[in-house]
Parts: C-alpha cells; structure tokens; sequence
C-alpha cells in the first residue's frame, strides 16, 4: 500500500477554505463585557427554561 503526500495548507490562506474573521468578530470575542452581557442572557434564558420545566 502505497501512501500518498499529503500537501498542508497555511490557516486562513484561499486554499484552506476558512472563513477570516473581521475585525468586528475579533472585538466581539475579546471584549470582556460583551461576553459578561452574553452570559447574563444565556444564564437567564436557562433559568427560565429550567422554571417552566418544573410546573
């Protein structure tokens, strides 16, 4: 059996097929209060899901 070579491609190069994040995406994935603000709303959406399960 024979292997073949398999050809690696640089990360974020047109080969790879990877979306780039813009610099909006990169901001909204380090701004610590924006993360706070999105764990807020996920811990409250739980909640209620959590509430309405129990009647």
């Amino acid at each position: 059996m024979a292997h073949q070579h398999v050809e690696h491609l640089d990360p974020y190069s047109p080969q790879s097929g990877t979306m780039i994040p813009s610099g909006l995406v990169k901001f909204m994935r380090t701004c610590v209060i924006w993360q706070f603000i999105r764990f807020l709303v996920i811990n409250l959406r739980m909640t209620k899901l959590i509430l309405k399960s129990h009647h």
